[in-house]
């Protein structure tokens, strides 16, 4: 079964000094490597620019940022294919950062097409 993993950084996540940053970015980097040679990695998804990049399409127009009412911002989103969402659970614990409360992670089932 296919399971998405969205990303969120939080506030303290967002005020990472540059070279923590590059760290963390290494961190996530050896996290990829590790998870796509299991073969559970269906799609590794992508990082995601920072939210002052965003535009937030409403009914009522279209505004700059990405100003969904949270204060942490969607980062990225990979693709796992597991035999069930405990396993999805465990992989996403182990997320660079989730640790230190830089970022969260979001488990949700793919919907069978």
């Amino acid at each position: 079964m296919k399971y998405l993993l969205l990303g969120a950084i939080t506030e303290s996540g967002q005020q990472l000094s540059p070279p923590d940053l590059e760290s963390w970015m290494a961190e996530i980097g050896a996290w990829y490597e590790k998870h796509a040679s299991t073969g559970k990695l269906a799609d590794p998804g992508h990082q995601l620019d920072w939210p002052d990049k965003a535009k937030t399409i409403r009914a009522s127009g279209v505004t700059d940022g990405p100003y969904i009412e949270a204060k942490e911002v969607l980062a990225g989103y990979s693709l796992l294919e597991v035999g069930g969402i405990d396993e999805a659970v465990q992989i996403a614990q182990t997320w660079p950062g989730v640790d230190r409360g830089w970022v969260v992670m979001e488990v949700r089932p793919v919907m069978a097409q």
